[in-house]
């Protein structure tokens, strides 16, 4: 029996302020696509195999990013990449790096921030 393919992931990302989220991840290289009907709509976030869905949140106070929860982790969403090719997009961008760059041999890293705090880390 052959296994289905599993594409993805996908991650859901409740936002304060649509425009600002799409215009954040815009500027990381993430193309734009706005999803649903007349009741439920969000704006797909696509870049090679990542999107993440961005969703406007009704009560803004509902925004709460797990790496800003206590015990959460520091990122909240992982993405394999060329970490110094990505840099190089980036340096000149109004992108938020809030840990690293950590740059060598073995595996390098940097981790973003968007408008709403949510951190994203690459590596590879």
């Amino acid at each position: 029996m052959s296994r289905a393919v599993i594409t993805g992931p996908t991650m859901v990302l409740l936002v304060r302020d649509l425009e600002r989220s799409v215009q954040f991840y815009t500027e990381l290289g993430f193309k734009y696509e706005r999803i649903g009907g007349p009741d439920v709509q969000h704006v797909h976030m696509n870049r090679d195999q990542v999107t993440f869905i961005l969703h406007q949140a009704v009560n803004p106070g509902d925004v709460r990013p797990l790496s800003s929860v206590q015990g959460g982790l520091y990122f909240d969403a992982f993405c394999y990449t060329d970490v110094r090719q990505l840099l190089e997009e980036i340096r000149e961008k109004n992108v938020s790096i809030v840990r690293g760059p950590d740059l060598n041999d073995f595996f390098s890293e940097i981790t973003v921030e968007d408008v709403d705090g949510y951190r994203i880390a690459f590596g590879g």
